[in-house]
């Protein structure tokens, strides 16, 4: 199904391709996933470096919030 941020991480994955990896988990088919990350609210949206979050979203977002969350951890 698509869902509405998925436009947005679709057009952010193109613009720094090659500098960061874009991925989306469906909660439907992997419900064991968000209670290991204490995800309360969908969409979320975390940064990942080096194996740990270093940033976080909830909610719905733009792609100049997108933009404004990775750009600070490339």
């Amino acid at each position: 199904m698509f869902r509405a941020l998925d436009r947005v991480l679709v057009e952010v994955a193109k613009e720094y391709d090659g500098r960061l990896t874009v991925a989306r988990l469906d909660i439907d088919e992997s419900p064991e996933t968000p209670p290991e990350y204490d995800v309360t609210a969908i969409p979320t949206l975390y940064v990942f470096k080096g194996g740990s979050i270093v940033a976080t979203r909830i909610g719905p977002a733009s792609k100049g919030n997108v933009v404004d969350l990775v750009t600070p951890h490339l």
